[in-house]
């Protein structure tokens, strides 16, 4: 279970906004400091970022296009992975055909087929930071940020500063920022110039497969297109449908106990990976509780922390997870119960504790 790509998921299906506040300044001497302000120098925002890849990833269209190799283009990729760079991904008929030839000639029709969206195996890779400034300088400040955050020294007035860019780009900020800018490409036609097959297909990556597949893909995709393309994530979409409609009729807490259950491994036979699903599909199954998912979730947050913190830090999260989901529906008695929790949380002054008080403050700063 990893709760982390759920928040990447909430963010690029628009239900929950960038964090960040301040800036990181880079400074005349090449170190990297925390501001609240840009300290009057260039400052690039997410949307300066987001309109840089974009002009990169056209710019790598446009030349693709007047090369020898735009013949049968069936895959446009803008991969975003966990280090903030950014890579496009091109493939064609011909280059499906070539990588099969050198490298799996005995593959199956059925693994070509899945070979042929395997971004590592396509044939033309590019780098949007070679050919648009601020993609590269964004790259090269993150590659920078080997410390946390919070550790950032401040800036002071001795300081000068050269360039600085909003820290919430750093924060997950560039996945979004490649799922907008392909949808961008297409609202702009900037692939009219491809020679594509029928079932061309453009598509943003974070990396995460089942990220990918459940979601973010699927952003970009027609829906029959991608089950065109994916015909074994019909059946799974179907399967998942099945148990979410078995569960219709299930109490609050029947479905929880099941989910945490679920959650425990993605090798479960229960868990939503067996399905090509994530935890943030079955939180959004969830909503439907509304304030009794609420009422539940921190009634067994009092119960775990009232019992060992490390033993039960799986189930605590998922609670102040699925609780994130519905906090909406709360009342003053479902909000004042959570301030009983952080107080209870307050008494203990470490790691565990002060981690999962901030998650919930958060929550409640949503209300």
């Amino acid at each position: 279970m990893n709760l982390y790509y759920t928040g990447i998921c909430q963010l690029l299906d628009g239900n929950k906004a960038l964090k960040g506040e301040g800036y990181y300044v880079k400074t005349d001497d090449n170190r990297l400091l925390y501001s609240e302000s840009a300290q009057e120098t260039k400052a690039v925002t997410f949307q300066d970022l987001e309109d840089g890849l974009f002009e990169g990833c056209k710019k790598i269209i446009n030349n693709f296009s007047t090369s020898k190799n735009n013949t049968d283009v069936y895959a446009f990729n803008l991969y975003a992975d966990e280090y903030n760079s950014f890579y496009v991904y091109m493939n064609t008929i011909a280059g499906l055909e070539n990588t099969v030839k050198k490298h799996y000639p005995n593959y199956s029709d059925a693994q070509i087929q899945s070979l042929k969206y395997s971004q590592g195996d396509f044939a033309f890779q590019f780098y949007p930071s070679e050919v648009e400034s601020t993609v590269e300088g964004f790259e090269r400040m993150a590659s920078d940020l080997s410390y946390e955050d919070e550790e950032a020294e401040e800036f002071s007035n001795d300081d000068v500063p050269v360039v600085a860019y909003e820290k919430k780009i750093f924060k997950d900020g560039h996945y979004l920022a490649a799922l907008n800018v392909v949808k961008r490409l297409a609202e702009a036609d900037a692939f009219s110039n491809l020679n594509k097959t029928e079932d061309f297909i453009y598509y943003a990556a974070t990396g995460h497969d089942y990220n990918d597949y459940s979601l973010v893909m699927r952003k970009t995709i027609d829906p029959e297109l991608f089950y065109q393309c994916f015909p074994d994530l019909r059946v799974k979409d179907e399967e998942f449908k099945s148990i979410l409609v078995q569960q219709a009729n299930n109490s609050v807490e029947e479905c929880l106990d099941y989910w945490v259950e679920a959650f425990k491994s993605e090798f479960n036979e229960k868990s939503p990976y067996q399905y090509t699903k994530t935890e943030y599909n079955v939180f959004l199954s969830l909503e439907r509780y509304g304030r009794e998912l609420a009422k539940e979730c921190v009634s067994r947050l009092h119960q775990k922390l009232g019992d060992d913190l490390e033993d039960n830090l799986d189930e605590i999260y998922i609670y102040i997870k699925a609780l994130e989901f519905v906090i909406h529906n709360s009342d003053d008695e479902i909000i004042n119960s959570c301030k009983l929790l952080l107080e209870t949380l307050d008494n203990g002054s470490d790691e565990i504790s002060v981690s999962i008080s901030k998650d919930i403050k958060e929550i409640l700063n949503a209300v």
